[in-house]
């Protein structure tokens, strides 16, 4: 039998950042501490689906924050281009070409994932019992009015 899973995350999509380094050792920058935890939290009390252990491949969609000139209206004076710009991102068709680095947005989430109700013991969490597991990956970046990641994951035959 092959599990499958699918879950949206209400959460702003966020790249992992690089440790920071002080004469008292290395630390993680507290915003993306606070980030990955608040999105840790929300899989914890949300995800009811299967536990993987074995091959997966994961299908994530990034939805980002858009400027505000894709946010604007148009106008009944607008030019066709305009109004279909705007069609193009309400309906989500948009792509988010502009940095974050999406290696980075997988890394962030991989990890959220991985830490979620994660046993000390067991050494897994309650998604997967590690990101390792991923040998498929598919990684897109979109514009949205509603800031969200999309996370698919499917069990594949090794």
């Amino acid at each position: 039998m092959t599990f499958k899973t699918e879950f949206e995350i209400p959460i702003e999509p966020k790249p992992q950042t690089r440790p920071k380094f002080s004469k008292w050792g290395t630390y993680e920058d507290p915003k993306m501490k606070k980030w990955r935890k608040q999105v840790t939290g929300w899989i914890e009390k949300n995800y009811n689906g299967p536990f993987f252990d074995n091959c997966v491949k994961v299908d994530v969609t990034f939805y980002m924050r858009a400027p505000q000139t894709l946010l604007k209206e148009p106008t009944a004076r607008s030019k066709s281009k305009t109004v279909q710009m705007y069609q193009k991102f309400i309906n989500e068709l948009i792509w988010h070409v502009k940095k974050p680095d999406i290696d980075n947005l997988v890394k962030a989430i991989f990890d959220s994932i991985s830490d979620a109700g994660y046993d000390k013991i067991q050494k897994s969490g309650i998604v997967w019992s590690d990101d390792n597991i991923v040998c498929d990956l598919r990684a897109k970046k979109k514009y949205s009015q509603n800031p969200r990641i999309k996370v698919r994951i499917e069990e594949i035959d090794r």
